[in-house]
């Protein structure tokens, strides 16, 4: 009898076990933003399980110097910033729950936000799963790396180069066009001159023929 029970609890055990899913969450990495500027803190997730008002997202703060961890923002059926600290009224929700997305954006950014921000999502059944998380550099500008700038300087002076050949071009399609205009103006002027002085002659001819004739006629 004992060995029956046995199995039939581990049966149930390995069953729940096999029930229960795990949460995936994807953030945007590390960030490095401008101090006194807003940024949005990109977290979305998938589970097995369909999105229902059970859902809950839960957003922490690890400073860079030693300290607590700190409640930053939780969701459940609306949006709970939070209420002190730090991130008191600079935390607003930028997410939908519904399209899977936990984002927030945290205004008015300052050096003591350095650190790391964890986003948690929960979604009965599927409540375990690895967190996300997110490291925020805060600066007093935004660095660039040497070879997004030499990337630059090259782009800009490749489009230099291409806009001087471009203009070039067309000067000289523009000009190639005048002479053309000005060689069938010049032949049209030769035709118009041709025909009226060939003409003039045939009327010349025809006036001396005239006269010719009429003096014969009074001859006669």
């Amino acid at each position: 009898m004992w060995p029956q029970t046995a199995a039939c609890l581990l049966l149930v055990t390995l069953t729940g076990i096999s029930d229960v899913a795990a949460v995936t969450i994807y953030t945007g990495g590390n960030v490095e933003a401008r101090n006194g500027t807003e940024q949005r803190f990109k977290c979305t997730f998938k589970s097995t399980s369909p999105i229902s008002r059970r859902t809950t997202v839960a957003w922490q703060f690890r400073p860079l110097e030693t300290g607590n961890e700190e409640s930053v923002f939780y969701y459940h059926e609306e949006p709970f910033p939070a209420s002190k600290g730090r991130f008191k009224g600079r935390v607003g929700w930028s997410g939908d729950i519904w399209r899977q997305d936990a984002s927030i954006t945290i205004t008015e950014l300052q050096f003591t936000d350095n650190g790391t921000f964890v986003c948690t999502v929960k979604n009965p059944p599927d409540v375990d799963g690895a967190s996300g998380e997110i490291k925020l550099s805060v600066v007093h500008k935004v660095t660039y790396s040497e070879m997004l700038i030499l990337g630059i300087v090259i782009g800009g002076a490749t489009a230099l180069v291409v806009l001087i050949v471009v203009i070039v071009v067309i000067v000289q399609l523009l000009r190639k066009r005048r002479i053309h205009e000005d060689e069938e103006e010049h032949d049209m002027e030769t035709e118009y001159e041709t025909r009226n002085g060939t003409e003039l002659e045939k009327l010349n001819s025809e006036a001396v023929n005239l006269t010719e004739a009429a003096e014969s006629a009074g001859v006669s």
